[in-house]
């Protein structure tokens, strides 16, 4: 059995490097804890950073998705409006083409009365029919985008509209701009704002007119 002597181990050759060495790795030991607890808070510090950066992209689709829901509502309700509008405009049509029928047959009948008449008769005189025109053809803007300069309006081809047909716009009765009808759909269509009005701020609810 190998025998050590207790002054051999003290001996300052002997200890003090032995300490050193423990200190050293105690040290670098600590070191490396306090660097994995660094590590571990960053992780935790970025993690709830992430999970409050989720949490407001969802409140902010969240939001969105109630905005599009409002506006589909919005359209609906200015689709409902233009397709009454158009019913209206066809009653208006139909009694107009009625109103000439009968006043061609009334011209006719007065005719052929005042041939039978002796010449020595006074002529019936029939009270003369005034037929108004049909009133121009009025829309809203449904949307406007500021980026691509364009509306969103609630007429379309039922409407009479064509592509290229160039449609001015109003807000209180006051000329604020021009569009041209760039995309046609049934009942909507999309407008491009000319040249000198791509600067004026257009809104919702602003009258467009086809003169």
């Amino acid at each position: 059995m190998l025998k050590i002597k207790l002054n051999t181990l003290v001996r300052p050759k002997v200890f003090w490097p032995s300490m050193i060495i423990l200190v050293v790795t105690g040290i670098t030991f600590y070191g490396q804890k306090e660097e994995e607890k660094s590590s571990r808070i960053a992780k935790e510090v970025e993690l709830m950073r992430t999970i409050e950066a989720k949490r407001a992209v969802e409140n902010k689709l969240t939001e969105a998705e109630k905005q599009i829901t409002a506006r589909d509502q919005q359209i609906k309700l200015a689709l409902d409006q233009l397709e009454r509008e158009i019913a209206a405009r066809k009653d208006l049509g139909v009694q107009l083409v009625t109103a000439v029928q009968e006043k061609q047959n009334l011209t006719a009948q007065i005719e052929e009365l005042t041939a039978k008449l002796p010449q020595s008769s006074k002529p019936i005189e029939l009270e003369e029919i005034v037929i108004k025109a049909l009133p121009e053809l009025k829309g809203k803007i449904l949307s406007y985008n500021r980026e691509h300069t364009f509306v969103a309006i609630n007429l379309g081809s039922q409407s009479n509209l064509k592509l290229g047909d160039i449609l001015s716009v109003y807000r209180d009765d006051l000329f604020i701009g021009k569009v041209q009808i760039e995309k046609l759909e049934e009942t909507t269509s999309a407008a491009a704002i000319l040249d000198p009005w791509k600067n004026v701020e257009f809104k919702e609810n602003d009258m467009v007119k086809k003169l």
